[in-house]
Parts: C-alpha cells; structure tokens; sequence
C-alpha cells in the first residue's frame, strides 16, 4: 500500500462506527477527554503518560 493511498479494511470487518466522534456535538464539547485525570498525587494522561502533579496534595506530609 502506498502512503498516499487511504486504508480500506476487508469487506464484512468490523468497522467501529460507534467509536467515532459523535455527528452534531461542538468539539469543544469533547475536550475533556483529551486531559489527564488526577489520581492522587499523579496525572493520568489518555495516551498512557504518567507525571506526577506539579503541586502536592493537602493530605500529603513532608
């Protein structure tokens, strides 16, 4: 396959249409998927990064 050529998967495979973008809603309304997630102390990107955030906790001790 070329690089300028588009994939086109088998005929009868799955093609994850559900997964797509929802049709309709403002992209900026899915932003927030693409943010990290606290968890503790650390930041739990969607790519699978992991960093620790940049300011402690309350319940944290030195």
């Amino acid at each position: 396959m070329h690089k300028d050529q588009k994939y086109e998967p088998p005929e009868g495979c799955y093609q994850g249409v559900e997964l797509r973008p929802p049709h309709g809603i403002h992209p900026d309304r899915l932003r927030a998927f693409t943010l990290p997630s606290r968890v503790g102390d650390q930041l739990h990107y969607p790519d699978g990064r992991v960093e620790a955030f940049p300011y402690p906790s309350k319940e944290a001790k030195p």
